[in-house]
């Protein structure tokens, strides 16, 4: 049953949609916040949206009149142009943001199925990277914490450049280091930003989205297909894996 803050059931051929993408993808990068986590509660993004924002007010950087729901969304709501002639407080910014999103990590909550979706994955022989503009010692952080580590290698893109990149160049840089043809790929993301960057990479999409606000973004954005949980994602790799008899 759907309710007004939960994303809509998938259809019958949306569901079909969802196994077909499954079933062509070899390598499959996820993003972080989002697919594998919820990374910051409301308090603690607050918190860290806050600092964020306080920092730049010193530096005399107005942070624009949109409540920005997370650290990640007020910086790429920024002009960073604004950041170019200020190395110092870009560096500072990307430090604050970095310990903010380690420190984050220790009580992040895990996407429902997702552990589970990224194990079942791994056992089958799927290639996994993670791509993201947050920190890349905040994802190996997290992904120790939750013993996942072995089924992602070294294989974590985080941003790079400071500011410079906040993960819009994090799948492409994911698919080349895996010699991934990007037609045989997946990208499993829950953002706007993530369904661009899979676009510029040439690669199918799946959105993820954990409530009806990122639904609508992920539509908004032009997602062709959309789900509101891992459930069925892990059944389509599970069956699809299954001994022919």
């Amino acid at each position: 049953m759907t309710s007004s803050t939960h994303p809509p059931e998938p259809t019958a051929d949306e569901l079909a949609g969802l196994r077909d993408l499954v079933a062509a993808a070899k390598t499959v990068i996820v993003g972080f916040d989002g697919p594998l986590c919820r990374l910051y509660d409301p308090l603690t993004a607050r918190a860290a949206v806050d600092s964020l924002t306080a920092l730049l007010a010193e530096h005399g950087v107005p942070a624009g009149d949109v409540p920005s729901r997370t650290p990640l969304a007020l910086l790429r709501s920024l002009t960073l142009g604004a950041l170019d002639d200020d190395p110092a407080l870009s560096t500072a910014l990307d430090e604050l943001l970095t310990g903010s999103e380690v420190a984050a990590t220790l009580t992040a909550r895990p996407a429902p199925y997702a552990d589970t979706l990224v194990r079942t994955w791994s056992a089958v022989g799927t290639r996994l990277a993670v791509a993201t503009g947050h920190s890349a010692d905040a994802v190996h952080a997290y992904l120790a914490g939750r013993g996942l580590t072995a089924c992602f290698g070294p294989h974590v893109y985080g941003r790079t450049d400071g500011l410079v990149h906040l993960g819009h160049d994090a799948p492409p840089r994911a698919l080349a280091a895996l010699g991934a043809d990007p037609t045989e790929a997946l990208v499993l993301g829950s953002t706007p930003e993530d369904l661009r960057a899979a676009r510029d990479a040439g690669a199918p999409f799946l959105g993820y989205a954990r409530d009806l606000p990122a639904y609508d973004r992920l539509r908004a954005a032009g997602a062709p297909l959309i789900t509101g949980t891992l459930e069925p994602v892990r059944q389509a790799v599970w069956e699809l894996n299954l001994p022919r008899r």
